[in-house]
């Protein structure tokens, strides 16, 4: 019968192969966290947040034309959205062996990097960083009061976006880091769609993402599908 397909969900495809890396123990392939992060955008109700496939990431990484990456962030809206979601991969290509997942936050204008093993990504998350961070748009907001002003003004600061590498729960494994990249980025996408877009990404991800993850996202990660 082959690998037949099982299901398509906007523009991604998961096939039953797709499916087997579910069950574990092993490794998330990019369709799973291309679906995931489809299923996440599409379920929240929030224009502020945008999820960038793993294909994209890599491209977006490994893309030596400023011109396409400029286009990209045009198309996308980047400078308008609050916080953006990139899933990295420890190749060259999407078909690696370590997940991490990098937040751009805007409140903060940073880009925030969670590694639940840490240090492994950090090189392919700074390529990602360099190649898109000139096309984020102003980041960050101030707020002044001119003399005679009625009312403060927003003003946007056009400082460059800083890189951070955050706090991570560490996978006690070799196959789970694709877990931690969905559950964080569920988290924030639930805290978005709950109408809390001023909220703190860092604490939100402390208080909902530990290393329970291991024990309970494959079967939940079944459900959509």
């Amino acid at each position: 019968m082959g690998d037949k397909e099982v299901l398509k969900y906007m523009d991604v495809v998961l096939r039953d192969s797709d499916l087997d890396t579910l069950r574990g123990p092993c490794f998330l392939n990019d369709q799973i966290i291309a679906f995931y992060f489809s299923y996440l955008f599409s379920s929240s109700k929030s224009d502020d947040i945008l999820l960038v496939k793993p294909s994209i990431s890599v491209f977006l990484a490994k893309c030596e034309d400023d011109k396409s990456v400029e286009e990209f962030a045009q198309s996308c809206r980047l400078s308008s959205k609050r916080l953006v979601l990139f899933a990295i991969n420890d190749n060259d290509d999407y078909g690696g062996s370590h997940w991490s997942i990098l937040v751009y936050d805007r409140t903060k204008n940073s880009f925030l990097h969670y590694d639940c093993m840490e240090g492994v990504n950090n090189f392919h998350a700074m390529k990602l960083y360099d190649a898109v961070k000139e096309f984020m748009g102003p980041g960050g907001e101030s707020v002044s009061k001119p003399l005679g002003a009625a009312k403060p003004e927003s003003v946007a600061v056009t400082t460059p976006a800083v890189f951070i590498e955050c706090k991570t729960p560490q996978q006690s494994n070799g196959y789970d880091c694709g877990l931690y990249v969905l559950a964080i980025a569920r988290a924030i996408c639930q805290r978005c769609s709950h109408g809390n877009n001023k909220g703190d990404v860092i604490s939100v991800i402390e208080k909902h993402v530990d290393d329970s993850v291991e024990i309970n996202m494959r079967s939940e990660d079944e459900a959509p599908v």
